[in-house]
């Protein structure tokens, strides 16, 4: 049986975009920064903390926070897009120690901490069909922290997404220099999930990916689930539209795309 078989979807989704080009695997740009500024506000984060990038994909999280001082441990499923994310420090950084990328399951992490702080970003957190999964994967951040540790969550707020079913496209430029981009996103209410579903054009081809489905709770829910897992203390914040806020927002239901949870012990 092949490995596209065997992986779930995630993996199968990720990877393939990183076939088709790097950039779509995630890249250190100008939203990477912004969404580490925040994390920095977040979490309070000081001079050589211990951090876990759990879903680091190609790493632009844990490359960004491994050059401003911290020590970083990046866990993915994908032996590929970790292969990349060595790639992406080594072209930045090129004979600095980087950051410890390690393979790994989220819901059964590696046992390499104990961390200061944990990281779950860029739609790593909601890709279980089973909720079960998804409060697993933060009782097992909680034993990879150390007691005072805390996370930083990004979300998909369902408030906006239930009345904002929409089609984006992405010119030539824009994501990757020579190709078009149509992402169709969908909420799905009996499921409490939203669907995006992914087409690139150029060089030639059509491509068609696995479609990507991310639960999503309301606020007092994501509260509810944290402090099920055994997290104290939990606050969520809205975003600016799709954009990275400067600074903690409250939750604007018709205006915040992305909800950011921060928990700790």
């Amino acid at each position: 049986m092949s490995r596209a078989v065997e992986a779930p979807w995630w993996a199968v989704r990720y990877e393939a975009m990183a076939g088709i080009d790097p950039v779509f695997a995630g890249v250190v740009d100008t939203a990477a920064e912004a969404q580490v500024d925040l994390v920095q506000r977040l979490l309070d984060l000081v001079d050589s903390d211990r951090i876990v990038d759990v879903g680091c994909g190609g790493g632009r999280h844990s490359i960004l926070l491994q050059e401003r001082g911290f020590d970083v441990t990046g866990v993915d499923l994908s032996p590929r897009l970790l292969r990349l994310a060595r790639e992406n420090w080594e072209s930045r950084n090129q004979g600095r120690k980087g950051p410890t990328w390690m393979p790994g399951d989220m819901r059964w992490l590696p046992a390499s901490g104990p961390f200061d702080a944990a990281l779950l970003l860029d739609h790593t957190f909601g890709v279980f069909e089973d909720d079960g999964d998804h409060l697993r994967t933060l009782t097992g951040i909680i034993d990879q922290l150390r007691a005072d540790g805390r996370v930083v969550c990004e979300l998909l707020n369902p408030y906006y997404w239930a009345h904002h079913n929409v089609t984006r496209h992405h010119p030539p430029g824009s994501l990757a220099d020579d190709m078009d981009v149509v992402r169709t996103y969908r909420f799905d209410a009996q499921r409490g999930r939203v669907e995006d579903r992914v087409t690139v054009m150029g060089r030639g081809q059509r491509y068609e990916l696995p479609v990507q489905s991310l639960r999503c709770w309301t606020p007092v829910e994501i509260v509810s689930l944290f402090k099920a897992a055994g997290f104290r203390r939990v606050t969520v914040h809205g975003s600016e539209g799709w954009d990275v806020p400067e600074e903690p927002l409250p939750v604007h239901p018709e205006e915040s795309v992305f909800l950011w949870a921060v928990a700790e012990l």
